[in-house]
């Protein structure tokens, strides 16, 4: 999941983040710093997908009701749904939820992302990315050895 820069330079390991509320987008950027990322918050759904196509985000945390989004219809996971298999493997998604029990690997399946966090789970964030991060690159782990052996990232 991660790049090696070329020597002497520093690369940037990117979060996007699709969260309305000030005081939750304070909590997640604390999160991902400890964790060695630098977050970028959307303004909007548009931007959020503009900014995934140009961007190499490792990490997208989205809240279900981003921008006023339903579960059913937010347009940022209708994006990464689209996304082609060689892209959005790379990517770790995090759906943010309100009724979610944080860790279930069902309701992950369901919404085609890696984890779910309940937002009350919001303060063990960083613990929570860790753990999901390293269960989710063991289990890429030979996938992304064949691919990177024959030419394919």
């Amino acid at each position: 999941m991660s790049v090696t820069p070329p020597p002497g330079l520093s690369m940037q390991r990117l979060a996007l983040v699709c969260e309305d509320a000030p005081e939750r987008q304070a909590v997640i950027r604390a999160a991902l710093e400890q964790i060695g990322f630098t977050m970028y918050p959307a303004k909007d759904a548009a931007e959020a997908i503009e900014r995934m196509r140009r961007d190499p985000f490792e990490i997208v945390i989205v809240d279900e009701q981003f921008r006023g989004a339903t579960p059913l219809d937010n347009p940022v996971l209708t994006a990464l749904r689209s996304m082609t298999m060689a892209v959005r493997r790379y990517i770790f998604v995090v759906l943010l939820g309100r009724e979610y029990k944080t860790f279930d690997n069902m309701m992950a399946f369901a919404k085609s992302v890696n984890i779910v966090v309940n937002l009350n789970d919001l303060p063990h964030l960083p613990a929570i990315l860790v753990k999901g991060i390293n269960d989710n690159n063991e289990f890429y782990k030979v996938l992304r050895v064949a691919l990177a052996e024959v030419g394919k990232r």
